[in-house]
């Protein structure tokens, strides 16, 4: 079963860490793929650039408008996503508490929708 982790991220926080830290900070992450990757549990992640350069894109009735910036304002903000396998929402949520982002926020552990046409479109 696939989960979501959405690594909602204190930017003020990471902000304050020295170049050192930061470099740190990276490499545990990057060590924390390797040990999913390892494992069979990593489907795939991405990391995301600051919030601020986001847009947020709206249809209602047939008419779209973008509004600079995420649209919740708060102090965590969407940082990254991690794809994993796992048995169970226990075994998701070990691993979620494994990787070194909930150091500098949140992390959300969601399980995908039980969609057939999209695990065909993803040829699962």
């Amino acid at each position: 079963m696939r989960f979501v982790c959405l690594f909602h991220i204190d930017a003020e926080l990471i902000g304050k860490l020295s170049p050192a830290e930061l470099e740190s900070f990276d490499r545990a992450n990057r060590d924390a793929d390797a040990a999913l990757i390892k494992s069979g549990h990593y489907v795939s992640a991405l990391a995301l650039d600051d919030a601020a350069g986001a847009v947020t894109v709206r249809r209602r009735a047939g008419t779209s408008t973008t509004t600079d910036g995420p649209y919740a304002e708060t102090k965590e903000q969407l940082g990254g996503i991690l794809i994993i396998e796992a048995a169970d929402m226990a075994e998701a949520i070990e691993i979620a508490k494994l990787g070194p982002m909930a150091d500098f926020g949140t992390v959300e552990v969601r399980p995908e929708l039980d969609v057939d046409w999209q695990k065909a479109q993803q040829r699962r």
